[in-house]
């Protein structure tokens, strides 16, 4: 037996039509002449088969209720599935946790309290863009009203300082932008961040970062107020995936 649509329903009220783990909505606009695509996919925490990521250790009539499902983005999905180790059992039922208690929270706000809802005029990014130059990223920097980061787990020390250095450095950065009026200081923290950048490439690690549209709504304030977010991530090259902009992989050659 399948997932009952029940349990279907419960899954998508509860993730808020949101993937778990990047928060995107796992729903496209439509279109003058097409439906809304849908890209959520209801993922098993506990494999449904024996020879699935994270298989057994629950009764069979549990494996298909809503609580053993996450909602995630197909891209989140194949990414929870092809790395079983990091995205073990515990660390997707806190996942799947967090993520509804977070949407619960947004849903029982006040009107009154300010939130970050996706801005509608824009595309949501679905990939990381690759950043080989220091000029793109400073510019994603101080465009950006916030700042948030990711790091592999499981790395060298060296290399995981080295990661940390980057990231203080680019904080710093966005926590000054606005007050660097020359065009002096701004080429100045280009050549730093494409110092690092080039540090990184030589460890065999890539840099991906994008800008999320969000707008800050609520707080008394009657028009949202803009609110870029700005996403980077490290990761190193033998575990990237490069793929078009709608999030879909390319064939390795």
């Amino acid at each position: 037996m399948g997932v009952s649509e029940k349990s279907r329903k419960i899954l998508w009220v509860q993730a808020g039509g949101l993937c778990a783990i990047c928060k995107e909505q796992v729903i496209t606009p439509g279109t003058a002449s097409d439906d809304p695509s849908v890209f959520g996919e209801e993922a098993h925490i506990v494999a449904r088969s024996g020879g699935g990521p994270r298989a057994g250790g629950i009764a069979e009539d549990l494996i298909n209720h809503h609580a053993n499902l996450i909602l995630l983005c197909s891209k989140d999905h194949k990414r929870v599935d092809d790395q079983p180790n990091h995205f073990n059992v515990d660390r997707l039922r806190q996942i799947k946790a967090d993520h509804e208690l977070w949407v619960r929270s947004l849903l029982d706000a006040d009107k009154g309290r300010s939130r970050l809802v996706p801005d509608p005029a824009f595309a949501q990014p679905k990939v990381l863009k690759l950043i080989t130059r220091g000029n793109p990223l400073w510019n994603m920097v101080k465009e950006s009203a916030t700042f948030e980061y990711s790091i592999p787990d499981g790395l060298p020390d060296d290399d995981e300082d080295l990661i940390i250095e980057f990231i203080d450095m680019l904080k710093d950065f966005h926590n000054i932008a606005m007050d660097l009026d020359s065009v002096r200081q701004n080429r100045d923290a280009e050549k730093m961040i494409q110092s690092y950048i080039s540090r990184l490439a030589e460890r065999e690690f890539l840099v991906g970062a994008f800008v999320r549209h969000m707008l800050l709504t609520g707080g008394g304030s009657e028009v949202p107020t803009p609110w870029p977010m700005l996403r980077v991530e490290v990761q190193p090259a033998r575990l990237a995936e490069v793929a078009d902009e709608y999030g879909n992989p390319y064939p390795r050659q």
